[in-house]
């Protein structure tokens, strides 16, 4: 069995990649050629800690996914991450498992990849500014994601602890690919006239208001993955284009989504899979003043399609240490 580290899921993940990857992802879920059961969630410790356990096999792929993480919020006060994952792969032919990766590496990225890909298929062609409320490993992925689609030119980071947003704009100003961050001390003075606003939390409230978002934005929403999690103002959803990772999933886990729907700002038929614009069936924006907004949850197939194209270029590249199990 092949094991796969951090750093060097990093090597094995490129973002590009990635994102090619998640689109597969959305329109395997889309087609039905996605076999992921509603994803497994125990209480674990106090309240807010959860151990949650995601499975999937995409139809033909040679190999089968489980990825196991816990979401243990206070574990910020204790320097540890939040979210701590590994992801188990198996050959659907022998039944044998093949890999164990760290699965807080593969998480960030493809769930990062997933919001890019929507900025892909969603945003104007002309987005040039993002702004990025979250300084976490997923808020750094995300940045990247975006400007691998888009030529984005200025980055205004928030987060409520303004040292965490400035040591990642330090982080990545060594970076090539990143242009200058600019890290503000109000969420809606990044939000006001960007292209692309990007939540990155586990908040239980509203980041940003709806006042100052602009004509033509695309919000991608992707830190937020309970019911009890709300980073996008439900009422912005009453006049938005609503596109989601699963429905299923979002309509069961996603708190602006079923907030909204309570609210009764937002009916079913209002939302639309990412994967219909993938296969042709949805055209997305139709127009540049037309407000946009990609809520996502997470789902399984995006960990079994992430760690398929880890093994095969771990394999290819001779990344990972083999064991014996």
């Amino acid at each position: 069995m092949l094991i796969l580290s951090g750093s060097e899921i990093d090597q094995c993940l490129p973002m590009a990649d990635a994102i090619t990857g998640m689109k597969q992802a959305f329109a395997a879920s889309t087609s039905g050629t996605a076999d992921m059961p509603n994803r497994t969630v125990i209480p674990v410790g106090n309240d807010s800690d959860l151990a949650i356990f995601m499975p999937a096999h995409i139809k033909d792929s040679s190999t089968a996914s489980v990825k196991s993480l816990t979401f243990l919020p206070d574990n910020e006060n204790y320097g540890l991450p939040i979210i701590q994952a590994v992801v188990l792969v198996f050959d659907v032919s022998t039944g044998s498992p093949v890999a164990l990766m760290d699965g807080s590496r593969l998480t960030a990225i493809r769930t990062a990849a997933g919001g890019g890909a929507s900025v892909d298929l969603l945003a104007r062609e002309d987005s040039a500014s993002l702004a990025m409320l979250g300084s976490g490993n997923q808020a750094k992925a995300g940045i990247e994601a975006a400007c691998a689609v888009r030529d984005i030119n200025s980055v205004r980071l928030f987060s409520p602890t303004p040292g965490n947003a400035q040591k990642l704009a330090d982080d990545l100003s060594e970076t090539k690919w990143c242009p200058e961050i600019h890290v503000v001390d109000d969420p809606d003075q990044a939000v006001r006239n960007a292209d692309i606003v990007w939540t990155a939390t586990t908040s239980s409230t509203p980041t940003f208001s709806r006042a100052s978002v602009a004509v033509g934005t695309h919000i991608v929403g992707i830190g937020s993955f309970q019911p009890s999690m709300i980073e996008i103002e439900p009422s912005i959803l009453n006049s938005a284009s609503i596109f989601i990772d699963q429905s299923e999933a979002c309509w069961s886990e996603a708190g602006e989504i079923i907030s909204a729907r309570a609210q009764g700002l937002l009916d079913d038929d209002q939302v639309t899979e990412l994967g219909e614009i993938i296969l042709g069936l949805h055209p997305g924006r139709v127009n540049d003043e037309e407000i946009t907004v990609f809520k996502s949850v997470g789902i399984a197939a995006q960990d079994a399609v992430a760690s398929s194209i880890a093994l095969d270029n771990a394999i290819g590249q001779g990344f990972g240490t083999t064991v014996s199990i």
